[in-house]
């Protein structure tokens, strides 16, 4: 993708917030910005229709909360989701992004982490196979989902960063 390619992409985009989930079809293109949370996308390449969840921690404690705050709570969303709009699950293209490491020698157990290992169980569990994934490391990321081809461009934009942008 071309710097004039990606800034088409961004100026079409629909921001999500920590805990929003978002789904649409082929003109639309989410993006967020990821920490310690984690964002699954869910892409169908027949109907070029997609869904995507921002979550901040993987379960509510004690009880299920709904919204998407909590990644179980948030997948639950997506998959309502797609059989609102007749997708099937089994033929969609998974993909997971985030779950930085934000506070380095904090003694904070690490959220990210633990975000990671939820995205992974549901994805696995809901029987499919993750066809991408940029996950943990240190710091944030930028994520945009077109849904028109499935791709996420991510994009690092902390000066001191090593990482390149990329397109998965």
């Amino acid at each position: 993708m071309s710097a004039h390619d990606f800034h088409a992409l961004t100026t079409r985009e629909i921001f999500l917030n920590p805990g929003e989930i978002g789904c649409g079809f082929g003109h639309e293109v989410f993006g967020t910005l990821l920490g310690s949370c984690v964002a699954i996308t869910l892409w169908h390449p027949a109907r070029r229709f997609g869904s995507i969840s921002h979550f901040i921690l993987p379960d509510a404690p004690g009880t299920k909360k709904a919204g998407g705050k909590y990644g179980t709570s948030a997948f639950e969303h997506q998959k309502r989701d797609l059989i609102r709009h007749g997708v099937n699950i089994r033929q969609c293209v998974a993909k997971i992004f985030g779950g930085g490491q934000m506070f380095s020698n904090s003694g904070v157990q690490d959220i990210g982490l633990r975000n990671i290992a939820m995205a992974r169980k549901l994805v696995t569990d809901a029987g499919l196979g993750i066809s991408a994934e940029n996950v943990g490391g240190e710091g944030y990321r930028r994520l945009y989902f077109d849904v028109d081809t499935g791709e996420v461009w991510i994009k690092f934009d902390w000066l001191d960063s090593d990482f390149e942008d990329k397109i998965l």
